[in-house]
């Protein structure tokens, strides 16, 4: 039977602690009125400091929700829970989902990931009114003649 080192040690090797989130969360709970009772718990202490280096969970997921990328960890949370997933399922299932992602997601970018925005290549619309008596209007106007010659 394992004792509740070796379940903690499992469960936080599992769940990817790094040495730096290993410190800080011990250096956390210290101060703490009442330590973690679960791996995870404790991990999440770890990591805060972490995510706190990045915009916010909420505020990113909510951008992703209506197809706005503005930072690359945004990105590629969104292509982890699934871009579509987040246009469509219920907030209740995809924002659980996106918790998840998004504090893997900035661990790995501070380890070094390399998660790029890829610049959109879409031609601006632009229109310019044909000015009557310019020189577009008179070649407009020429060939629409020499097509009614053609079909009468």
């Amino acid at each position: 039977m394992l004792d509740t080192v070796e379940v903690w040690a499992i469960a936080l090797t599992d769940l990817k602690i790094t040495r730096t989130e290993l410190f800080t969360a011990q250096r956390k709970s210290m101060s703490l009125e009442w330590p973690p009772t679960a791996p995870a718990d404790f991990l999440a202490l770890g990591r805060t400091e972490t995510a706190s280096n990045y915009p916010d969970m909420r505020t990113e997921y909510l951008a992703a929700a209506q197809g706005n990328y503005k930072h690359e960890v945004t990105l590629e949370t969104a292509k982890r829970v699934g871009t579509w997933e987040l246009k469509t399922q219920p907030e209740s299932i995809s924002y659980k989902s996106w918790q998840k992602h998004y504090v893997d997601v900035c661990k790995q970018h501070s380890e070094g990931a390399d998660f790029k925005v890829p610049e959109t290549h879409q031609v601006a619309y632009s229109h310019t009114p044909v000015q009557a008596g310019s020189e577009a209007d008179k070649q407009i106007t020429a060939k629409l003649a020499e097509l009614r010659r053609m079909s009468a």
